[in-house]
């Protein structure tokens, strides 16, 4: 389904959960980049690339479809979703989940 929304981007079927990680990262920084700079009174004292860090993380499986990578990326979702947990790790919830998937069912492709 992802595949179809993308057009002509052609995704073998088993990085189907890695490019859902990372469209899912993708709006989760979104999202908390809108809450930041909405509720923050001042966003330059944000450490912006610790917000952005998700995209790179779920970029990695994508980049080196290896099984190392996925593990990795999901386990350090993981723990940037633990850290930032009471603020917008929440928001990050969906891609951790998608990582774990693209770990579990992309395994050996």
């Amino acid at each position: 389904m992802v595949a179809r929304l993308l057009g002509d981007v052609h995704v073998p079927r088993a990085g189907l959960w890695s490019l859902a990680a990372f469209v899912l990262a993708g709006a989760g920084v979104a999202a908390s980049t809108w809450l930041v700079v909405t509720v923050d009174s001042d966003p330059g004292g944000v450490l912006w690339p610790l917000v952005v860090a998700p995209i790179a993380i779920a970029l990695a499986p994508l980049l080196v479809p290896r099984d190392g990578v996925r593990v990795a990326a999901a386990i350090a979702m993981g723990a940037w979703c633990f850290v930032t947990g009471f603020s917008i790790g929440v928001l990050l919830l969906p891609a951790l989940v998608a990582l774990i998937g693209a770990a579990v069912r992309e395994r050996g492709s």
